[in-house]
């Protein structure tokens, strides 16, 4: 395991502990948020599409690098879309929803629930591994990992899935009235006892979540209850304020009860200004409290340094704060705390495109396998059944598998992979997870029909080889799907890894142009496809292998 990490921590191999690098791997890093100038080709292209959504096929690339940048930025930031609704797709003995209709609004039994928590996070998998080319998918994962809420400790179908609703159809909009919505959120409410808080007896969960993490974060601890960004008052205050709210059950609504409200003034430390708050209209109040919140820089900037980790790198160090996170902030505050001008800035920048920030992360066990699936175009099944079983099994539980469970982050922190110090991102790399990662490139590769309970799935290689530019090579062959597949150039050993898999027992170069033309002029020729299509599903197994293939 120890080699298989060292062969990811590129970055970290050149810099010794708490050293500020000024060149990193010989590349002089000093770009910041001004805009990028250089080459616009399929690296960057790739890059772009790599981090901000959940990967790309090669028709997307082709479809990008006709495009300006400015049109390609702007592609990614368009995200408008409605939320499918999960529908039930196996229980015969749900009373309120039929098999193939949605169960989203209805009462339910107790008997149903379970299978209706499959199906919506079957449904959340079918929009990741489905989504179109843009930011929304990523950006509503990110959301969940920010605002969180677990769907086994809320465990009411239709809270998650509006809750779900809510972070997708907020995610690229304004940052404050997307908090005040959370907020009150019937998930939220139940997951952190919103809807235990009452006059006389605060409970004081959400409130601390809300400062510490969903919003300006704590900043170093300078005095007892004090920990610079505000003070253990401001927590028993923002209770306070937070008063009043329960969740209905069987909907996903939510009301204010004024007779459960604290009316009384709820004072704020030096932190905010010494503002008090009390609203004639006690319903109101928590949004005085956001829009409080909101005023202090620290807020924008700590929003910033998680929008950063999640799509560039997980370390900030001095001069990327100065020359990113803080001019990012300064977008955030002045549009409003509008996301979208944020992104924009950011995917638009010469440190976004910077050389040093390619290929330099470890996918998160969804991005391992949403990847895969997009980028060789794998089809899932039309009918009701087998798509929701398909994405259950090889999205939701095979994610699973490799520590990350989609709606059930581990902590209201999130996952440790996007915060805990030092290690980050290798979070994901564990004696665990690892070998599943290998399983799904060798299954892929090495079955002719994937199945499962209720569906198959067929990989068509040969389509894929057919989109490269000069697929009768096998040079050109295997350098057009490394460089497709893996975001990083390699070495001369690892392409003549790649072709003893494409050409094994030394076949010659002219022995694989052979078959491969004989394919072309004769695809019925079963016995001689069939070759093909060892050789090539050799080749990709090797590059799903390829410890590279595991990095964006």
């Amino acid at each position: 395991m120890d080699t298989l990490l060292h062969n990811f921590n590129t970055k970290d191999q050149v810099r010794p502990e708490g050293v500020i690098p000024k060149r990193r791997n010989g590349l002089l890093i000093e770009a910041g948020l001004e805009k990028y100038s250089g080459t616009w080709g399929r690296k960057q292209v790739k890059h772009l599409l790599s981090r901000c959504t959940f990967g790309p096929n090669m028709q997307d690339l082709s479809r990008f690098e006709g495009l300006s940048f400015d049109k390609a930025i702007d592609t990614i930031l368009d995200f408008n879309e409605t939320t499918p609704l999960p529908l039930n797709y196996n229980n015969q003995n749900d009373p309120y929803a039929k098999i193939g209709e949605t169960w989203v609004g209805t009462p339910y039994a107790n008997n149903s629930v379970g299978q209706r928590l499959n199906s919506f996070m079957a449904r959340w998998f079918g929009n990741i591994v489905g989504s179109e080319n843009n930011v929304g998918e990523k950006m509503t994962l990110f959301w969940h990992n920010h605002f969180v809420t677990q769907i086994n400790t809320v465990r009411q179908p239709n809270f998650s899935f509006s809750y779900y609703k809510t972070l997708r159809e907020n995610a690229l909009g304004n940052f404050k009235t997307f908090t005040e919505k959370i907020t009150i959120d019937a998930a939220m409410l139940k997951y952190l006892n919103g809807n235990e808080n009452v006059v006389g007896r605060p409970n004081e969960n959400f409130a601390r979540e809300i400062l510490e993490l969903f919003t300006i974060g704590k900043g170093p601890q300078i005095g007892p209850g004090n920990y610079t960004n505000y003070t253990e008052d401001d927590v028993v205050s923002a209770a306070k304020v937070l008063t009043g709210w329960r969740n209905l059950r069987d909907t996903s609504e939510t009301k204010y009860f004024a007779a459960l409200h604290d009316r009384s003034v709820k004072q704020f430390s030096s932190a905010f200004g010494n503002q008090t708050i009390q609203n004639a209209n006690g319903e109101e109040e928590y949004k005085d409290l956001i829009a409080m919140i909101l005023e202090q820089d620290e807020t924008a900037k700590h929003i910033c340094r998680k929008i950063y980790r999640w799509f560039v790198y997980y370390e900030i160090d001095e001069q990327t704060e100065n020359n990113v996170i803080a001019p990012m902030a300064d977008i955030f505050r002045e549009n409003k705390y509008e996301i979208k001008p944020v992104l924009k800035a950011l995917f638009s920048s010469a440190h976004f495109f910077d050389n040093w920030n390619i290929g330099c992360v470890i996918k998160s066990p969804m991005d391992f396998i949403a990847n895969i699936y997009r980028n060789i175009e794998l089809e899932f099944p039309d009918d009701v059944n087998g798509q929701y079983s398909a994405w259950l099994a090889l999205g939701v539980q095979y994610a699973a598998v490799q520590e990350m469970i989609l709606g059930e982050p581990p902590s209201v922190a999130g996952w440790p992979a996007m915060h805990q110090a030092p290690s980050y991102h290798r979070f994901w790399i564990t004696s665990v997870s690892a070998p599943y990662r290998a399983v799904l490139g060798d299954y892929l590769a090495g079955v002719e029909e994937i199945k499962g309970r209720g569906f198959t799935l067929k990989f068509k290689e040969l389509a894929l080889a057919e989109k490269t530019s000069m697929p009768s090579d096998p040079n050109q062959l295997i350098k057009d799907l490394s460089d497709f597949f893996l975001p990083l150039e390699l070495t001369e050993l690892q392409l003549e890894y790649l072709k003893s898999n494409l050409l094994p027992d030394d076949l010659q170069d002219y022995q694989w142009t052979a078959v491969w033309t004989a394919y072309v002029n004769d695809p019925d020729n079963e016995e001689n496809t069939n070759i093909v299509r060892y050789l090539l599903r050799n080749l990709l197994r090797a590059i799903f292998n390829i410890a590279e293939y595991n990095l964006s």
